[in-house]
């Protein structure tokens, strides 16, 4: 594969990271500008079938704010050594008054923070990456 070939790819998935790292992170802020903030328990574990490996997600149980019992999964991924770990304890839940049905555990996962820091990172060092190696490949 040529260096300019990969420079370039270094450079695109930088800024594919970034980008989608920045949409994850308005996502994010969108949920939290209407969710709401009640208790609720990790009820269970949702195990998703990938091509090579699986995630996991908690099942949710909580009240909503109107007085609704909803148990659902959860869009906060987990291990499942830490969902496990959690399994019938309390967590804070922050679901969407429109869709109770979505909700995440509150945590800098749940909140989009943490996942799409890092991805902005990534692709920040990755497009750095890219741009380094175009320049030593021009000169």
């Amino acid at each position: 594969m040529s260096f300019w070939l990969l420079a370039l790819l270094a450079l695109a998935f930088g800024v594919a990271f970034v980008v989608g790292g920045i949409q994850r992170y308005r996502s994010g802020r969108e949920f939290m500008a209407s969710a709401q903030r009640v208790p609720g328990v990790v009820a269970g574990i949702h195990r998703v079938e990938r091509s090579d490996s699986y995630e996991f997600f908690p099942v949710l149980r909580f009240r909503t704010m109107e007085g609704a019992e909803i148990e659902t999964v959860g869009q906060t991924r987990g291990g499942s050594f830490e969902l496990n770990r959690l399994k019938g304890r309390p967590v804070a839940v922050l679901y969407d008054p429109r869709n109770p049905r979505e909700a995440r555990m509150d945590t800098s996962s749940g909140r989009a923070l943490s996942g799409s820091v890092g991805m902005i990172a990534a692709g920040c060092v990755f497009a750095v990456l890219g741009l380094v190696m175009l320049f030593v490949a021009a000169t």
